[in-house]
């Protein structure tokens, strides 16, 4: 059987990249007599073979809606070129389907990780309305360029259940969609010794620690929210750190001249764990997320992390003061309800234990085995 992906550059260290790289492990893992290839937005043309993956990466200008108009455009050329049984798009990635002819005994397969038209309509309410004005027709865009999956796929993947209702709202669409939660590599992700990790990560004993990772869409992924919060918690323990790791200096360093933050521009993938292990709390402050969990959530989860969410991240599985805190404001009143129960050792631990229990069922092997069946259409 052959299978295709499209999406992300693998070079890229984001959730959609991630996401499939997850998937693809899983497969060589179980199903190794699967051939996989990844056709991908790229700097440069180029097609590479590496641990049986193919790779093929298509360059693009970087030039904001039209990269993603050209690499659909190529995508289908590719696909009308080449012959494989299943193939699995992503996001806005699967346009190409619009005026496909599939092939005998093709599946077809498509993943939305969040719809566009929400996403930018939460975007721009930060803008003024002259501003709104002039942005408008990306709402336009981004409905016309999610919607050919909608009718051309065999299967819909949603990331969550607030996803698929986003698609009846938008669409008014019900059709062929199966909810699939983002898993997680347990065997990577899981609770250390804290005293040790710290020390290995040059980070000093003693303190209390929070984390929040992310690389782009600072706004968007709050990051100012918990730089607010965080400053509301240094007021009341001044042994508090922040651990930022991801966003961009130049663009978030209004955000991060505080004294109590630790950034990290990159740390490479096989570090992540380690800080979320140091960790004592995670922040999840988004505005607008698909998933539900979102990958670093669900990472944060198994990790043992004491998890803070922003009521607009909407993580569903996320219940207030069983698995995790739900936030609302950032302000003195969160900072003091994080404090609380963080000091309250049995309810910590309580709210861990619970938070570890419900990611369990989201374990890599558990996602992949369901996703391949629905990929493929049938049990494996």
């Amino acid at each position: 059987m052959k299978i295709c992906f499209v999406g992300d550059d693998p070079k890229i260290i984001g959730g959609l990249s991630l996401f499939q790289e997850n998937l693809i492990n899983y497969i060589k893992k179980n199903h190794p007599k699967i051939r996989i290839t990844w056709v991908h937005r790229s700097d440069k043309n180029g097609e590479k073979t590496e641990d049986g993956i193919r790779y093929f990466g298509i360059k693009l200008p970087k030039i904001f809606l039209l990269k993603d108009i050209l690499f659909n455009i190529r995508v289908k050329k590719y696909f009308e070129r080449n012959y494989f049984d299943v193939i699995n798009s992503h996001a806005i990635w699967g346009y190409w389907m619009k005026g496909y002819k599939k092939k005998k005994g093709q599946r077809i397969v498509n993943t939305y990780h969040g719809l566009a038209v929400p996403f930018y309509k939460n975007h721009f309410s930060r803008f003024s309305p002259v501003k709104k004005i002039f942005y408008s027709p990306i709402l336009l865009f981004s409905y016309l360029i999610e919607k050919p999956p909608l009718k051309a796929s065999d299967k819909i993947i949603c990331v969550s259940e607030k996803v698929r209702r986003q698609i009846w709202e938008v669409y008014g669409e019900k059709r062929n969609q199966v909810v699939i939660r983002t898993g997680v590599d347990l065997n990577n992700f899981k609770p250390r010794n804290k005293k040790k990790i710290k020390k290995i990560l040059n980070l000093e004993g003693g303190k209390l620690y929070g984390l929040y990772v992310g690389r782009g869409g600072f706004w968007t992924k709050g990051l100012d929210r918990a730089v607010g919060l965080s400053k509301e918690i240094y007021k009341k323990d001044k042994n508090f750190r922040l651990i930022v790791i991801g966003p961009d200096y130049q663009k978030t360093k209004r955000l991060l001249k505080e004294d109590f933050i630790i950034f990290f521009r990159g740390i490479p993938r096989n570090k992540i764990p380690l800080y979320y292990s140091a960790s004592d709390l995670f922040f999840c402050m988004s505005r607008y997320e698909g998933g539900a969990p979102t990958l670093v959530v669900s990472e944060a989860m198994a990790s043992g992390c004491l998890l803070i969410c922003s009521e607009s991240s909407k993580q569903e599985i996320v219940r207030d003061n069983r698995n995790g805190l739900i936030v609302k404001k950032f302000d003195g009143d969160d900072a003091e309800k994080v404090l609380s129960v963080q000091k309250n050792k049995r309810m910590r631990n309580n709210i861990i234990k619970q938070s570890m229990k419900d990611i369990g069922a989201l374990s890599l092997d558990k996602w992949g085995k369901k996703y391949l069946e629905v990929l493929i259409g049938k049990k494996m």
